[in-house]
């Protein structure tokens, strides 16, 4: 299995968004209520990430022989909006590469990111430390970090 990273595109959008609502389905999702699911799910419709990647957003794309989009990882500024890879290649280091990539643009840069409770463990073990307790918002459950890179 042959993985390459790259910048994600307009184009990449269904693909990303079917990508993330997987994942979601298989380890956020049981952490939210209903209001959270229907607030993230939206978020990630694939029209809504092809304007976040018109317009403000930094993001990059794993992807596997060629062909299939297997992670992903999305910037606004100094927040880390999005960092998915796909569930059965999750702890396989794409996770880790694509923060690669995130260093290198932000370098010096202390950058944010709102971990979702089944991801804590991840960024910590990246390097991220906690800014403030877990916390809701419009029913989506998230611990605030932070890491300088």
């Amino acid at each position: 299995m042959a993985i390459a990273y790259r910048s994600a595109g307009v184009d990449d959008a269904p693909a990303i968004s079917n990508l993330i609502e997987a994942a979601f389905a298989g380890g956020i999702a049981p952490h939210f209520g209903e209001q959270g699911r229907v607030t993230f799910l939206d978020f990630v419709k694939p029209l809504k990430i092809a304007a976040r990647l018109a317009d403000d957003s930094e993001a990059w794309v794993a992807v596997r022989d060629g062909r299939a989009i297997v992670g992903y990882a999305e910037l606004a500024g100094d927040h880390l909006k999005m960092l998915f890879v796909r569930h059965e290649l999750q702890r396989s280091g794409i996770g880790r590469e694509l923060l690669k990539f995130l260093r290198v643009f932000r370098k010096g840069h202390t950058v944010s990111v709102n971990a979702a409770p089944n991801a804590d463990a991840f960024y910590l073990a990246m390097g991220f430390r906690p800014t403030g307790p877990k916390q809701q918002q419009d029913g989506i459950v998230f611990t605030p970090m932070e890491m300088k890179f």
